[in-house]
């Protein structure tokens, strides 16, 4: 594949997993803007930070898009997304390996009655959202090595 195509593979691919975490239907951008109209939001986000950290996460990837559009040194931005990325696998894991987050403070954990590994294996089976989530995570993360190799 001509790095040209790969490019557009891989734009396709982080507006893809943008809009994945964007429109999130239970930690989106609606589940945030309704936290923020709460009495105490900062509690409620510090209980479970996904909201922000999806809706965030999304934007960081529609802003590197929009800076490699202008221009701007493409390797860094590269190397940005699959940082970001690796955090995605690294943060969906930990949090359902400590039992939805049960690391932080005013969370118990929950495994469903599974052991851990099992939960994930037991949510990834039944969430088509995670699957579909991970699996173009993944892609992409692959996509910008590649293009991060051929920008040497």
């Amino acid at each position: 594949m001509r790095t040209q195509q790969l490019r557009y593979l891989g734009a396709g691919l982080a507006f893809l997993v943008a809009a994945l975490h964007l429109f999130h239907p239970d930690w989106g951008f609606v589940t945030l803007a309704l936290i923020l109209t709460f009495d105490s939001p900062l509690s409620h986000l510090l209980h479970d930070p996904r909201p922000v950290a999806f809706v965030v996460s999304a934007l960081a990837i529609i802003i590197g898009i929009n800076l490699v559009l202008v221009g701007f040194p493409r390797k860094p931005i590269y190397l940005l997304g699959m940082l970001l990325l690796a955090t995605y696998f690294v943060g969906y894991f930990a949090w359902h390996l400590t039992g939805h987050g049960g690391l932080f403070p005013g969370r118990e954990p929950h495994y469903h009655g599974l052991a851990p590994l099992e939960a994930i294996v037991a949510h990834m089976q039944e969430d088509v959202w995670a699957r579909i989530a991970k699996l173009a995570e993944a892609l992409l993360f692959c996509v910008l090595a590649l293009l991060y190799h051929r920008e040497s």
